[in-house]
């Protein structure tokens, strides 16, 4: 798992206000056990690349490696955190140095607490999943995953590529959340973006990431497909980052036969914040749609409704 982009800035700020030389630059990263072939690169980079693209590219080949990619990443990060060596720096450096390292312990102390602010709503959210039916362990790591890719598609530019990666996380999230999840399939005529059993149903989904608000056309369109599956049983889940206008939400209340759920990019960050899971989510705007013919309630409304009830 890559560090974060702030934690990884301040320490390629650190080394190079501490260490300086590029020389000692390339013994410090020799030392941190960095692959011969990323130091190869280094070297290169070494004649005309500033210190920190310099380190900031050695994180991103890291990141690629995996769990040995992790290791040495955090090894660069322990090794300046706790860096004590500041008698050989020269005097007119030193202030600089000395707030530089300053910068990268407050930073990342804060990341820590952070991380461990996010793991005690894990553990509430997990609670809540408990309550309702028996799931699979707390994945910590898994939910981490799903919030920096969250945020690298957030950064994607082409519309295209944004989705395709946006559709993929999602049925991620369901495969952790449901008790089934075929991912995307097709069918004569049509894509499906997933696929999903849930309370005894299963969900057609689509997935979209557009700057233009999904429209009652859109909706109609899925609504059809799930009609249209074998049973006539199917309900649908359609995702839209940037939310639904509002000809569509006026069309679909009071529906008798509506089987439509709708969920935002709002609902989402709730979800990959853990203020709420998403199976619990889906499930109140089940029983919302079921009760009272709405099949929009947002997740901000079933936290206050959590709150007040507790």
């Amino acid at each position: 798992m890559r560090l974060p982009q702030d934690i990884t800035n301040l320490v390629a700020i650190a080394i190079r206000d501490v260490i300086w030389f590029k020389q000692n630059v390339r013994s410090f990263l020799e030392e941190c056990d960095i692959p011969k072939s990323i130091m190869v690169e280094v070297s290169r980079m070494l004649r005309d690349t500033p210190t920190i693209k310099i380190v900031n590219h050695v994180f991103d080949q890291l990141a690629v490696k995996g769990e040995e990619g992790s290791t040495i990443s955090k090894k660069i990060l322990t090794k300046m955190y706790y860096w004590n060596d500041l008698h050989t720096i020269p005097p007119e450096r030193k202030d600089k140095a000395v707030a530089s390292l300053k910068a990268l312990q407050e930073g990342y102390r804060r990341y820590k607490d952070q991380q461990l602010y996010q793991e005690e709503q894990e553990k509430k959210m997990q609670i809540q999943r408990v309550e309702r039916v028996g799931m699979r362990g707390l994945d910590h790591a898994k939910h981490q995953t799903y919030r920096d890719n969250f945020d690298r598609i957030h950064g994607i530019v082409d519309r295209q590529e944004r989705g395709n990666q946006f559709q993929d996380l999602m049925n991620e999230i369901f495969d952790y959340y449901c008790e089934d999840s075929k991912g995307p399939f097709q069918r004569t005529g049509e894509q499906i973006d997933g696929l999903f059993y849930f309370d005894k149903h299963w969900y057609f989904v689509e997935v979209r990431w557009r700057d233009e608000k999904a429209n009652a056309a859109d909706v109609s369109i899925l609504r059809d497909r799930a009609k249209r599956a074998f049973g006539g049983d199917v309900k649908a889940l359609f995702v839209a980052f940037n939310g639904f206008s509002q000809d569509c939400l006026e069309s679909l209340v009071n529906q008798s036969e509506e089987r439509v759920i709708l969920m935002d990019g709002f609902d989402l960050r709730c979800v990959l914040d853990c203020q709420i899971a998403f199976d619990v989510l889906l499930h109140e705007k089940q029983l919302e749609l079921v009760m009272n013919k709405r099949p929009f309630v947002t997740a901000r409304e079933v936290l206050a409704k959590q709150a007040a009830s507790s």
